[in-house]
Parts: structure tokens; C-alpha cells; sequence
């Protein structure tokens, strides 16, 4: 299998030149493979062209937008492409909002339509009357049946309306999405994504990504998120290879899935990553054909312990929506275990401290980017001009996030900035404290969160989700911590969930835990565990 090198002539700034390039280009070769059936190149550019005629018959012009509310299937890759097509803006929507978060993105989106998924209208239903979005399309690849209100249409009048629309030529600059950060620390903001930045990291990323001419990415990551339209769709497409997308994530059957799609290559998140190792060990781990893992979150104490486990060689990275899903990432051939990576080829990045000074390498700062190619970030915030601003302050967008730097260029990452907590004078990632809390054998997975101090500052609250029949008492999983933290990072509380509060893209939602007091909350000094300060 020869490796994939990008054709230089092929420079491609928008959705719609890209299908149309690469249906002339790779014919009937599959290019998306779903649990209810697979695309051809050239089917997703005439699906698409007849979206676009039918968009355009329902008054949908360019640059108006069209929301969608749409799981991974067939419905979501010819609406995402007839929409560049028709020079329109797809806004993806989180499939798991409802009542006030889904009429607020939909309000603030203000969509001309919305395409949206049978099974998901009683909770549209419910906010539909507030909003008056002219035009609603249903599509019900399940075959569930579910009721549709009056003055919805059935999907198949846009998609099979037999006549295509000339594509309409876009600009670089040109929205193409307008992407809702997933509101994991507050209200979620619209990101203006431009043609450019869609495909120029996805071009970036494939160079990183040991692609050959037999590569298949899979992701069961929601194609309403950046990870899985760029890392996976649009890295495929460009490369001229094959994209297959699960519905949902699921643990117990995830290698089995890569097996049934031929993956070569997987994409996965941090909370993936530990709940895949957490499964009981079977005869399956080695027989899949996945030799690559694109990852983001791989702690260093897992990341040689998964390889071995599963036969797969791990990337790290690290993204954004703003800044492309993949803005650093480790080179192939010289991979740092533990650090996500140098600085993509459309990126400049620098560390900086609260007064927006360099600091030294290995001091922690926060993390700065901005493009070195034109239009290949994010465009601002919907209706947001002072968010905007402040996150391009001193004309680099701030992350949010705090790394360090290597001499030799790599990043590592070390928390959110507001996830970081304050404690008795001491700054302290969470992600150190569940990195520890997560190697006990009963322990399934961990949140860790700052709450309210009677000191002052916040003491630190772990919020611990068990193995299926697992039982340990709280003592011992303080007495854990103590062995092996400082003292200072020791959880005050710790508090079992039945269930850790999840995004749709797997990310925790610390905004809803760290409200959550009382109930089954254990006092490490009730219980008596003694820290040792040296």
C-alpha cells in the first residue's frame, strides 16, 4: 500500500468544487459507508446537487441558513454538501438538546429551515411554536414512523426531486457552517466557519495521519461536531478514501464496529479512551484491523498501555471548533508520548501568561493561535462581537486552555483555564486528579471539579462513576489519592454518580456538577484520612 500524498494541483477553497472535483475523479469508489448504506463519490455529488434544486425550490438562498437535527446518517452528509452547493449555511445542532438550550441556538441561528431527524421531533415540537422556522423537512432513515406535526415535509422532496442545481462558487472567506460550541463552562456560542478552514484542516491533518490508498477512517463521533466532519469525512473525501460512521459510540461493541467497516484508522476522545480500556479484556482487542488512533486526551499512563492492549499506534493532537478540530498534532515519524504535538501547517501557536507575555518553555500558559494561512480559523461569533474581540485579543485567539512548551517546539496540554481550581494558594489541574482516581480498579471514570470553600477559594470535589457491580468504600479511594498526590490536590469530597453528565461529543459537563452538592458526598476529613504535607 503506497502512502497518500496530496496531488498539488488539487487546491480546493470550497465544499461544493471539492464534491464535484472528486465525483469526477473517483466515480463509484465509496466514500461513506453508514449502518443503513453506503454513498459513492458520485452519488453524494447528484444527492447533493438535487438537495441544493429542492433547497432552492423552497426559497433557500445563498448564505441563508438551514439548521439540522440529524444522527449519523446518509441525510446529514447530502444536506452538509447540497447546502455548499446551493451556497447556503449548514448549523449542525447538538441531536441531544431540548427545551431552552434548543430553542436558544435555534433563535440565535435563525435559520430559513431545518432538517431534522424523525425521532428527535417531540423535542423540536416542543420549542417549534416560539421560533417560526418557515421550513421543516423530516427525514426517518430508522423507518420509526414517528408523528410529524403539520407543515413539516417529508426529507425525500428535497432529495429526490430528480433535477439538479448548478453549483454556486464560493468564496474562501464564505461561511459555510456556523458551529455551536458545545457549552461544557457556559452558553453556547455560534462559530462562523469559512469553506477554508474546512478543508485546509482537513488537508493539514491527512499529512499527519499515516493515510495509504487502502486507509478507512471511523468514527463514532456526531457528525454534527467538528471532530468527525473534519478528522474523519473530510480527511477521507480529500484523500480519496472511505469515511464509516456508527450511529452512537458504544464500548462494548466499538472494535467490533471497526472490524464490520474495515477501519484502518479510529478517532477518539479522552472519555473513549478510558472507557474502551476499561472493558474487560477479550479475544477481539487485536483482531480488529484499526492501526492507527487519532486521540485526543491519551494521559501518558495509558497511552503505552492501550497501544499494547489493542495493536494500535496513537497520535495525539489537539483542536478546537475555532481553530479547526486538529490545530496541533504529533508528526508520525517523531511522536512525544504525552504531548499533543507541534503546530499544524495553516497554524502559528504560542504560550502566553494572563498579561498576554510569552513565557519561558516548560511554564505553564495559556495556549494562543492564529492562521498562517488565510480564512482557515473561524470567522467569530454569531451576534457575539465583544466575545469575539476578546478572544482575538492582541490579534491571537486565546484557547482557554493552559500548556507548556518544549525547546523543541511540542505542546502539552495541561487543563482548561477555567477548570483549573485555586486551593489554599495552589493552582491544580483536575485532569492530574482523575488521571489518578481513574487507575483504581473500581473506578469507572472520574469528574473533578472546584467548589466553594468556608475558607476561601475552593476545595476539590471528585465525582466518581463505578464499574458495573463494582464496590469500594470512599475511605479507600481518598487513601488512594493521598499515596499518590500531593497533598494539596487530595479531594476534600468525593460523591459516586450513577452516571457521568456528557456532551454528545463525550465531553464532561463539569457547568452542571459543580452546583451539585449534598446527597452521596463523602468528607475526606469526617472520614479521617490524614495527609501527609512532605
Amino acid at each position: 500500500m503506497r502512502a497518500v500524498v496530496l496531488d498539488p494541483t488539487e487546491d480546493y477553497h470550497d465544499l461544493a468544487r471539492l464534491v464535484e472535483a472528486k465525483a469526477q475523479k473517483n466515480g463509484e469508489r465509496t466514500a461513506f459507508r453508514f449502518s443503513q448504506r453506503s454513498l459513492s463519490y458520485v452519488e453524494v455529488a447528484q444527492e447533493a446537487a438535487r438537495v441544493a434544486h429542492g433547497l432552492d425550490r423552497a426559497g433557500i438562498r445563498e448564505d441563508d441558513r438551514v439548521a439540522t437535527l440529524l444522527f449519523n446518517t446518509p441525510e446529514f452528509v447530502v444536506t452538509w454538501f447540497g447546502l455548499a452547493h446551493r451556497g447556503s449555511v449548514l448549523v449542525p445542532l447538538n441531536t441531544a438538546l431540548k427545551g431552552e438550550i434548543l430553542r436558544y441556538e435555534l433563535a440565535d441561528a435563525a435559520p430559513k429551515g431545518l432538517v431534522i431527524d424523525a425521532r428527535l421531533w417531540p423535542q423540536f415540537e416542543e420549542v417549534r411554536p416560539a421560533l417560526g422556522i418557515p421550513r421543516v423537512w423530516v427525514a426517518d432513515p430508522s423507518g420509526s414512523g414517528a408523528t410529524r406535526s403539520s407543515g413539516a415535509t417529508p426529507f425525500a422532496e428535497l432529495s429526490e426531486s430528480g433535477a439538479e442545481l448548478p453549483r454556486v462558487a464560493r468564496r474562501p472567506w464564505d461561511p459555510a457552517a456556523i458551529m455551536y460550541t458545545s457549552g461544557t463552562t457556559g452558553p453556547p456560542k455560534g462559530a462562523i466557519i469559512p469553506h477554508e478552514q474546512y478543508v485546509r484542516t482537513a488537508v493539514e491533518l491527512g499529512r499527519r495521519s499515516r493515510l495509504t490508498s487502502e486507509s478507512v477512517l471511523f468514527s463514532a463521533l456526531p457528525l454534527f461536531h467538528c471532530n468527525a466532519q473534519e478528522m474523519t469525512a473530510l480527511a477521507a473525501f480529500l484523500n480519496d478514501l472511505t469515511a464509516a460512521f456508527d450511529e452512537r459510540f458504544s464500548a462494548s461493541g466499538f472494535w467490533e464496529s471497526a472490524t464490520r467497516y474495515g477501519a484502518s484508522h479510529v478517532s477518539l476522545l479522552i472519555s473513549m479512551i478510558n472507557v474502551l480500556y476499561k472493558q474487560p479484556t477479550r479475544s477481539t482487542d487485536q483482531t480488529h484491523p484499526v492501526r492507527t488512533a487519532l486521540t485526543a486526551g491519551a494521559a501518558r499512563e495509558i497511552w503505552p498501555k492501550f497501544e499494547r492492549r489493542f495493536g494500535v499506534s496513537i497520535i495525539e493532537l489537539y483542536g478546537m471548533t475555532e481553530c479547526g478540530c486538529t490545530t496541533l498534532m504529533n508528526p508520525p515519524e517523531a511522536i512525544r508520548m504525552g504531548s499533543v504535538g507541534t503546530p499544524l501547517g495553516f497554524v502559528e501557536a504560542a504560550v502566553v501568561d494572563d498579561e498576554d507575555r510569552p513565557v519561558a518553555d516548560g511554564e505553564r500558559g495559556e495556549l494562543v493561535v492564529r492562521p498562517s494561512v488565510p480564512f482557515s480559523m473561524f470567522s467569530g461569533y454569531l451576534n457575539k462581537a465583544e466575545q469575539t474581540v476578546d478572544a482575538w485579543r492582541n490579534l491571537w485567539f486565546h484557547t482557554g486552555d493552559y500548556v507548556t512548551r518544549d525547546a523543541d517546539g511540542y505542546y502539552y496540554f495541561v487543563d482548561r483555564k477555567k477548570d483549573v481550581i485555586r486551593r489554599r494558594g495552589e493552582n491544580l489541574a483536575p485532569y492530574d486528579v482523575e488521571s489518578v482516581l481513574n487507575q483504581h480498579p473500581a473506578v469507572f471514570e472520574t469528574v473533578v471539579v472546584g467548589v466553594p470553600s468556608p475558607l476561601g477559594e475552593e476545595d476539590v470535589k471528585a465525582f466518581v462513576q463505578l464499574r458495573p457491580g463494582a464496590e469500594v468504600p470512599p475511605k479507600e479511594l481518598f487513601e488512594f489519592c493521598a499515596e499518590r498526590l500531593p497533598f494539596f490536590m487530595v479531594p476534600k469530597y468525593i460523591e459516586f454518580i450513577g452516571e457521568i453528565p456528557k456532551t454528545a461529543n463525550q465531553k464532561a459537563q463539569r457547568f452542571l456538577l459543580r452546583g451539585r452538592r449534598g446527597g452521596n458526598e463523602y468528607d475526606r476529613e469526617v472520614l479521617g484520612v490524614v495527609l501527609r504535607r512532605a
